[in-house]
């Protein structure tokens, strides 16, 4: 509205992208109904102007100080009629404040008054800090001098209709009203109209209140405190919003040597993971068929140590790690107080009280935080994050054990290291933690090691078993092959309501433990039916059905898919679904999917769909 001022620099920049200014001009009326498509666009007072197509009408209350923290500490926020906000006065004993919460705006000047306020409050703890107290002084007062608010214009267009405070519809005429009837004192004006007592508590509304309080009584408003506001409130920069959604997404140690090979690239919650590498199903046949290679380094991976380790596991871990053998894997899951499952993994023993353990992908930082919420305090244990520190790779399909014979001397027979076991070894010299696990479906290895030699590693793999067939997998085929061994996945087959045993997870849990979180609800559900179920279901050939699809009988629903595949090993559409009302399903034998407006009629199957007594596991 200001017919003139601002920034040249930013002025000029605004012209060189094509942004119109009007100078001396406002919004006179907002054009769109439930969605703002416009503007009216006028000089002051005026009541009508030009046209402007727009989807948002952003409004400058000026310069306003965030002093709400500071009132907290019983700080008096008084306005200052000459510059035309609030600052803070008579902060209490031991507190300072600089800065834009002094109205300064000068670079220099704002760090000058942070180091003054720094050794004021040395000071009040007995340093001596008087030279440094001096110094800035100095530099303050060479400084250029605080700049006055713009003066707001208002539109005397909308009558009774402006309003102050957008959360209780408080608008000036009703400030005018309190101010006749005798009110001047800005606690009793604010419970007279509930200016800034709605929801927001005054973040959002308490500048337009105090703004015209300023205005129609600046004299008033210089001697008195105003309302305490609730903090924490920061203002957004426009440039914050302009510049759209930034974040640093994380990277594991073999993508760019999977990018290399064709790899092509899937943001999963923090990581960037590698989704195939142009053909899934065939990279699926290739676990089934000879070997296939894949990225695991997302999981999450950590080392837990101490005379009191083992108490710390037992107590987050649903199933038991006491006896657990030096060499043993030891497949377990961790569940909250209502018994809920919110994470699985593996736990290995290094050493006497030594232990490593992995999470899924998506709970690897929120399962460490669970370990410190249940760690007692005079327990003996730490817990070190490795999950960037080192890499994995899961070698999967019948052809891996002799893959990896080539690389090592070490003893991978069945006698030597059957199924679910662990051992050290050197892979083309790297020293390696070696899982015999089967996540996929197959004879696979998880081979963990430091991810500064993991490409080293995977490119001597690759070597290997290029001859005998192998293929580098991606995170689709690796879905594909769990999904035929039908294993569930926390946060994806099943939400945050669901219980151990209607996961069908219950085998992992030890009921003898007593003090393991989840314990006392678990023997409750124990004994009660199921709320919901996660069931198994296939179609043949190939369907096109989705993660997200619904469970249908008619108008009624029963739930939705939570993953589903089209296997070409078994040239079936298999997948898993959370229903409720499971035994009525089946009963029936078979459920009813939502496709395309239509039912599809799907058998129910009980997981897995692929080599259920685990032969191909144990070979």
């Amino acid at each position: 509205s200001r017919a003139q001022g601002g920034s040249d620099e930013l002025t000029s920049s605004l012209a060189q992208h094509g942004v119109p200014i009007w100078p001396g001009e406002v919004v006179i009326e907002a054009k769109g109904k439930g969605a703002v498509t416009g503007a009216i666009v006028g000089k002051v007072g005026a009541t009508s102007g030009h046209s402007e197509k727009c989807k948002a009408i952003i409004a400058s209350s000026g310069r306003t100080p965030l002093f709400k923290l500071i009132a907290q500490a019983q700080a008096k926020i008084v306005y200052d009629p000459k510059l035309g906000f609030h600052l803070a006065k008579d902060l209490p004993k031991g507190y300072a404040t600089a800065g834009r919460l002094n109205g300064l705006e000068d670079q220099e000047a704002i760090r000058a008054q942070g180091r003054l306020a720094a050794a004021e409050v040395l000071e009040t703890i007995g340093l001596e800090t008087k030279t440094d107290i001096d110094e800035a002084r100095e530099l303050l007062g060479k400084a250029p001098s605080i700049k006055a608010n713009p003066c707001q214009s208002r539109s005397t267009r909308l009558n009774g209709q402006r309003f102050i405070c957008f959360g209780n519809d408080v608008t000036e005429k009703d400030v005018d009203q309190a101010l006749e009837e005798g009110f001047t004192n800005v606690e009793m004006i604010k419970r007279y109209t509930t200016a800034t007592m709605g929801a927001e508590q005054g973040a959002l509304s308490q500048a337009n209140f105090l703004d015209y309080l300023a205005y129609k009584q600046p004299n008033q408003m210089g001697s008195q405190q105003i309302n305490t506001p609730r903090p924490p409130l920061a203002g957004v920069c426009m440039g914050v919003m302009a510049a759209g959604h930034h974040d640093q997404p994380k990277i594991p140690p073999l993508h760019w040597v999977q990018l290399k090979a064709g790899g092509k690239t899937i943001r999963t919650g923090p990581w960037i993971r590698i989704e195939h590498f142009g053909d899934p199903e065939e990279e699926t046949l290739a676990v089934h068929r000879s070997a296939g290679l894949c990225d695991v380094s997302t999981l999450g991976k950590f080392r837990i140590f101490g005379p009191d380790a083992e108490k710390w596991l037992n107590r987050v871990n649903t199933r038991s790690i006491e006896g657990l053998s030096d060499n043993r894997i030891c497949y377990t899951a961790a569940c909250n107080e209502e018994g809920v499952v919110i994470d699985d993994g593996i736990v290995i023993k290094l050493g006497d009280d030594d232990y490593y353990f992995t999470t899924s992908t998506a709970r690897g930082p929120a399962t460490m935080e669970w370990y410190y919420r249940w760690k007692e305090r005079e327990w003996e244990a730490w817990l070190v994050n490795l999950t960037e520190a080192r890499a994995g790779m899961n070698l999967a399909g019948p052809a891996s054990r002799e893959i990896l014979s080539k690389l090592t001397s070490t003893d991978l027979s069945n006698e030597a290291l059957p199924f679910m076991h662990w051992t050290k070894a050197e892979l083309a010299e790297v020293p390696c933690y070696i899982l015999r696990m089967g996540f996929l479906g197959e004879l696979s290895y998880e081979i963990h090691c430091p991810s500064n030699q993991s490409v080293y590693l995977w490119e001597k793999l690759i070597e290997a078993g290029e001859p005998l067939g192998l293929k580098r997998i991606g995170l689709e085929a690796q879905l594909i092959c769990r999904l035929e061994k039908g294993h569930v996945l926390p946060g994806l087959d099943f939400d945050g309501n669901t219980n151990m045993f209607e996961a069908h997870l219950d085998w992992l849990w030890d009921s003898s433990k007593e003090d393991s979180i989840g314990a006392p609800m678990l023997r409750l559900l124990a004994k009660q039916p199921f709320r919901c179920e996660v069931i198994g279901f296939k179609l043949d050939g190939r369907v096109n059905l989705k993660d997200g699809h619904l469970v249908v009988n008619g108008e009624r629903q029963f739930g939705y898919i939570t993953s589903v595949r089209y296997s070409p090993l078994l040239d079936q559409t298999i997948g898993l679904a959370l229903v409720q009302n499971s035994e009525e399903l089946k009963k029936a034998g078979e459920i009813k999917l939502w496709l395309e407006g239509k039912e599809v009629r799907a058998n129910l199957v009980k997981p897995p769909f692929y080599d259920p007594s685990g032969e191909r596991l144990r070979i």
